[in-house]
């Protein structure tokens, strides 16, 4: 090597300004990329609720049947064993109305449980907020 050769280093080279054409179609790429990325954090996000939502409508369904094949057997023992005693109209009242209240208290149970269930993407939400927020600057 010479001394007359004169090597540049990487910090001593000038950087290359980028144009503002450039800038915009990145800015435009990473704004969709953005975009894309919060429709699948929503689309994940609603995903859960929902399976969250069917565990409830299951128990409600199960409640349901459940009080269905109770009432059957409860209803024939029931009114067996209280139709020697009130007679047979009654025995039927006493034995379906008691069944009728334990199949609404889990009917009730399971509807509670579906209403405090948001389902909206409440982080989805208020991540496009503040992603809005800062592309305008604030």
């Amino acid at each position: 090597m010479k001394d007359t050769d004169v090597t540049h280093s990487p910090l001593q080279m000038t950087p290359t300004r980028e144009s503002f054409a450039d800038l915009f179609r990145r800015l435009i790429d990473d704004t969709i990329h953005l975009v894309r990325s919060e429709v699948l954090l929503a689309r994940s996000e609603v995903s859960a609720k929902i399976t969250a939502a069917i565990g409830s409508i299951a128990a409600i369904a199960i409640g349901s049947a459940l009080a269905m094949v109770a009432s059957t057997c409860l209803i024939v023992a029931g009114i067996a064993a209280l139709a020697e005693r009130v007679g047979l109209v009654a025995a039927a009242l006493i034995v379906g109305g008691g069944l009728a209240a334990i199949a609404a208290t889990l009917i009730i149970v399971g509807m509670s449980r579906l209403r405090r269930l948001d389902l909206a993407p409440t982080r989805s939400v208020a991540n496009l907020k503040r992603d809005v927020k800062t592309l305008q600057g604030d």
